[in-house]
């Protein structure tokens, strides 16, 4: 059940209408109920799949607590922690291991060919997978007790809103909220229903329409000329407006039960640098790689060299190359099964590698250049370059394959086809549109006029922007782009 379709919205119509009926001490089962009934509607095996992680790791947890020793209280960590990679690995990564092992026999070993594994990946794995790792480092740290609720523990992994693409809440934040007590809030459920209008906005109207025009360009780039370099820049919209609106639908929904979900996206085409952008952009992932990849990573590395330099580099940048490289090659390749992902995410560790070592160069630059004293034009040329960079990076992430990246780039141009494509106009005026209303919504409580907007035209404002979500709407149930990962 996708979030655009009538099915789910039918499935959630009947959850909203029971569940503010249903006793409070009883909810965490409804909630949990529903919870493996839209995952077992995608397919009925996959409801085992997602029980054994859980019921494992809440073991784990549970032995960790009770373990006397640090050296038990270890082996049940790592005993739960490599049962859980296990199963990713399996589902998501085995095949491109044989794959991988297949070639390189071709290349140096002459075996006769490895026939393909033809593993189906379960829809939402990588998600829920990451909660549960990040849950289980919290609790042998100590950061967090274990939770003795098995129902509880089971419904944080599970909650339907977030299953499939995140957000990826912490069980810091999140379980404690399935324990408080739920009432039926209008203003709450009518913010939440706001934002999931929003979310099936971006979605519906502005990612799939422009998908239509991406798919064309990068099927058949050869000849295409500066229709490329359009599809660069509407394929960086259409995934911000396909994810980002998913996490805007997620967050409301999760608002409307009577949960806080955390925030996902924060306009991270505005940001001014790499980093700020990926403090902007997928904010759960990026938090949960910063806090249970990097963070280690790097202090490791610095703890291993033992004075403050190696080779004349300080041990602390050896620490942000070395922690920031591998964090953005393993975020890469929690993307997707497939080198090109892991090229992505490498370009992403070496634009940030760059950008740290040259920030003494541009400081200078900026002196020379007096840009200093014109503060909004430095800010918007440093926007210019990260959205460009971003853009840049984002043909690998859409290319099937590395060769088929390379050879996109290649064909980029400045020349117009003889036939452009109907959809470019139409998509531009469309885009327009979308980062005006992005706008006003960015900054609607500094707007004077809206504020002293009377109640009854801001609800007919609301109705039209519904209106507009109907007749815009492209006419099919598009998957999700970040349910393949």
């Amino acid at each position: 059940m996708l979030f655009n379709s009538f099915e789910f919205w039918g499935f959630f119509a009947i959850i909203f209408a029971a569940y503010f009926f249903v006793p409070q001490k009883f909810k965490w089962l409804f909630l949990l109920l529903a919870s493996y009934f839209f995952y077992g509607y995608w397919k009925a095996e996959y409801v085992l799949l997602l029980a054994f992680p859980t019921l494992v790791t809440y073991g784990a947890a549970r032995g960790m607590a009770a373990a006397k020793t640090q050296g038990r209280r270890k082996l049940i960590f790592f005993s739960g922690l490599l049962s859980t990679l296990g199963l990713l690995f399996v589902f998501k990564y085995l095949e491109l291991f044989r794959q991988t092992l297949h070639d390189l026999s071709g290349y140096f070993l002459h075996l006769q060919s490895l026939s393909s594994l033809k593993i189906i990946l379960p829809i939402g794995i990588s998600f829920f997978t990451f909660k549960i790792i990040s849950y289980l480092i919290d609790v042998y740290y100590g950061r967090i007790p274990a939770e003795k609720h098995l129902g509880i523990y089971a419904l944080y992994v599970s909650f339907f809103p977030q299953l499939l693409a995140g957000p990826i809440d912490r069980a810091a934040q999140f379980i404690p909220q399935l324990k408080e007590p739920v009432f039926f809030d209008w203003e709450r459920i009518s913010s939440g229903f706001r934002l999931v209008i929003w979310g099936l906005f971006k979605k519906m109207v502005i990612a799939d329409r422009l998908a239509l025009f991406v798919n064309q360009v990068f099927r058949n780039p050869e000849g295409q000329g500066l229709q490329l370099v359009f599809a660069v820049y509407f394929y960086a919209f259409q995934i911000y407006c396909d994810f980002s609106g998913y996490s805007d639908m997620a967050v409301g929904i999760t608002r409307i039960l009577g949960f806080e979900s955390m925030k996902n996206f924060d306009f991270p085409y505005f940001s001014r640098s790499i980093t700020q952008f990926w403090s902007r952009w997928h904010i759960s992932l990026s938090s949960w790689l910063r806090d249970y990849l990097f963070l280690p990573l790097a202090y490791a590395v610095m703890r291993r060299i033992k004075s403050d330099k190696f080779l004349a580099i300080k041990a602390e940048t050896w620490g942000y190359f070395v922690g920031i490289f591998l964090t953005m090659l393993l975020g890469g390749l929690w993307h997707g099964a497939s080198w090109t992902f892991v090229v992505w995410g490498g370009l992403y560790g070496v634009y940030q590698m760059f950008s740290y070592a040259s920030k003494r160069l541009r400081k200078k630059i900026v002196k020379l250049t007096r840009l200093q004293r014109l503060p909004w034009l430095h800010t918007a040329l440093n926007v210019f370059f990260t959205f460009n960079l971003v853009s840049f990076a984002w043909i690998f992430f859409r290319s099937p394959t590395f060769a088929g990246a390379l050879a996109f780039i290649r064909q980029l141009g400045l020349r117009l086809p003889p036939n452009p494509s109907a959809h470019l106009f139409f998509d531009l005026l469309l885009l327009a549109l979308f980062m005006a209303i992005e706008f006003f919504y960015k900054n609607r409580d500094r707007i004077v006029f809206w504020q002293l907007c009377p109640r009854p035209a801001k609800v007919a404002a609301f109705a039209f922007f519904c209106c507009l979500l109907i007749v815009l709407a492209v006419d099919s149930s598009n998957e999700f782009i970040y349910f393949q990962f």
